[in-house]
């Protein structure tokens, strides 16, 4: 019985990832939850989208993007935000937003690569043990 119980919760947890989804199928995030690198900057641009996963996993807590460590837009589950900003290596950040069960987990970042004149594409992703940014990779 106790191995049918633990098989049971292995099979569970494995089906308690979110779901990657194409980034025209994203919903744009509310414009009141932009909050900045909107503008295109003065001189040569580039663009860095986001785009955070569907599904149950995480769905009840909003996640906070940073960019070189400033709050620049709230994202829910299925939405994307994009960002302007000056080629270069911007850290790219993501933490849960609020507090309680909504809080008290490490920002996790990563360098990005923005170029002139092209979009950088970056994926939010969780699961039980928590959640990731990373590339974008789109699977077909």
């Amino acid at each position: 019985m106790k191995l049918f119980i633990g098989a049971l919760a292995v099979m569970l947890l494995a089906g308690c990832a979110s779901s990657a989804i194409p980034v025209n199928q994203a919903e744009p995030v509310p414009r009141d939850e932009l909050y900045a690198f909107q503008a295109k900057p003065a001189g040569e641009s580039g663009k860095v989208t986001v785009v955070r996963d569907s599904g149950a996993v995480g769905s009840g807590c909003d996640i906070v993007v940073y960019v070189d460590g400033r709050k620049a837009a709230k994202i829910g589950t299925g939405q994307r935000a994009s960002f302007y900003l000056p080629p270069g290596n911007p850290s790219i950040g993501a933490g849960l937003a609020g507090s309680g069960l909504c809080g008290g987990a490490a920002i996790r970042t990563i360098s990005a690569n923005v170029q002139s004149g092209k979009e950088s594409l970056y994926r939010i992703s969780g699961d039980m043990g928590g959640f990731y940014i990373g590339p974008y990779v789109d699977y077909q």
